[in-house]
């Protein structure tokens, strides 16, 4: 579904006076290739016709998985609104065929649409590099992991039915604590 909006024009009297739609590039990417490489600058997005691929960074000299893209999905689409570098790599994990979304191409649609439709793009766009920057940058400690632990302990132990609560605390509870104190040991005696 998500394809046809790039793949067609709807065909109505004002569109059959206009050009005919531009017929959007398409490209073959064998299993291996890096489509996509972190801190290089682009302007296009690509959907994903067939095919899978991997969407990751590299911090800290690690490499950190954040996706997995199957068909209809869409990745590098910060480079159609922002003129600046690739915030991740992304690799064919599988033969893919892609349809290469111009920012020329988005501008054009996005220009068609409603002004608040448009600001309200630009604000997804901003919260989302937002969000992204201060995932990539927060630094995980044990605080998190107990803070993380206590809040699906809590999820967990609401969702039950009152008179299953009880045995969940029971059989959960001091295994979690076990855990957490076991992580916590095993840090001081490695951190000295």
């Amino acid at each position: 579904m998500a394809a046809n909006i790039w793949c067609r024009d709807l065909e109505t009297p004002e569109t059959k006076k206009r050009k005919p739609p531009a017929i959007l590039e398409r490209r073959f990417v064998p299993e291996g290739t890096v489509i996509v490489k972190q801190g290089s600058h682009g302007n296009t997005a690509y959907l994903v016709q067939s095919g899978a691929v991997q969407v990751f960074i590299e911090h800290e000299e690690k490499t950190i998985g954040l996706a997995k893209l199957g068909v209809g999905e869409i990745f590098g689409e910060m480079a159609l609104i922002f003129d600046e570098p690739r915030t991740a790599s992304v690799k064919a994990t599988e033969d893919c065929n892609l349809i290469v979304i111009t920012r020329q191409a988005f501008r054009q649609k996005l220009d068609k649409s409603d002004a608040t439709i448009r600001a309200i793009v630009q604000m997804f766009a901003k919260r989302i590099t937002t969000s992204n920057n201060a995932l990539i940058n927060k630094k995980s400690d044990l605080s998190d992991l107990i803070e993380t632990t206590q809040i699906i302990y809590q999820n967990v132990f609401a969702a039950l039915p009152r008179n299953q609560q009880r045995t969940f605390q029971n059989a959960v509870h001091p295994k979690l604590e076990d855990f957490v104190n076991a992580i916590q040991s095993f840090q001081d005696r490695f951190e000295e």
